[in-house]
């Protein structure tokens, strides 16, 4: 079955305070990231509440921090979406940390991935 790549490159920190990322097919997001700092960072996921959650899960949306130690860069892995469902990712920490996201997905699917821009 034909797939469709899309990738996007981000300065979580610098220019962009997060990502949403959505399709109109169910895909999956592959997270690269580097912490440029010279301290604690990280990546920050957001996405729909899971089919399955423990009794303490509350609130809209489930979240999960994965740290990326000082000035390294780390495969971070891959969640997966349904069609019209968003992933965000943002940097935690309030590091700066440079991700790349690819989408892989069905063939003539429409994958979007809109920057929330820093204000300064």
């Amino acid at each position: 079955m034909p797939q469709k790549v899309v990738r996007g490159y981000f300065g979580l920190g610098d220019h962009e305070v997060a990502v949403h990322v959505t399709s109109n097919v169910d895909f999956l997001a592959y997270v690269w990231a580097r912490n440029v700092e010279t301290q604690r960072g990280g990546v920050q996921l957001l996405t729909p509440p899971s089919q399955f959650r423990t009794p303490g899960s509350k609130g809209p949306q489930d979240g999960l921090v994965l740290d990326v130690p000082a000035q390294t860069g780390m495969d971070l892995g891959c969640i997966g979406a349904r069609a019209g469902e968003t992933i965000e990712i943002s940097n935690a920490f309030d590091a700066r940390v440079t991700v790349f996201v690819t989408v892989v997905t069905a063939d003539g699917a429409t994958v979007n991935m809109t920057r929330v821009p820093r204000t300064k």
